[in-house]
């Protein structure tokens, strides 16, 4: 019985972080994509080139993983000299213009910041 109730549990968990939406549905603002390539230019270029962050290196690391993951990263590990030290928004932001970068489609709505709301939405390669 504890076994049976321990899988169920399982998968209840794995269940509640499988993303139910996709890049292409629209997940960012073209306004936070905007933001977030002014939040870039201002404290990541220094340290990165945008192609790093589009076409096929992008979907190479990326495709079919949660935003989370690119979130996970960029929130607890950048900026490299004071890591973490951006605010929530900010890091969604950067993570929209990414999205943009890549010519997925904005919707009405801002990317919400945090590793739930990331965990949500799946990278899909350029169909």
């Amino acid at each position: 019985m504890a076994v049976a109730i321990a899988g169920l549990s399982i998968g209840i968990v794995a269940a509640a972080q499988a993303p139910t939406r996709t890049t292409y549905d629209g997940v960012y603002s073209a306004a936070q994509a905007e933001r977030g390539k002014k939040t870039f230019g201002e404290k990541c270029s220094g340290c990165h080139e945008t192609s790093r962050f589009s076409g096929d290196t992008f979907h190479e690391a990326w495709d079919g993983k949660a935003l989370k993951e690119i979130w996970d990263i960029a929130s607890g590990t950048m900026p490299e000299d004071n890591p973490g030290s951006l605010k929530q928004e900010e890091y969604a932001d950067i993570i929209a213009y990414f999205l943009s970068m890549n010519e997925y489609p904005a919707g009405d709505a801002d990317l919400q910041p945090g590793a739930a709301s990331m965990a949500a939405i799946k990278v899909e390669k350029k169909k």
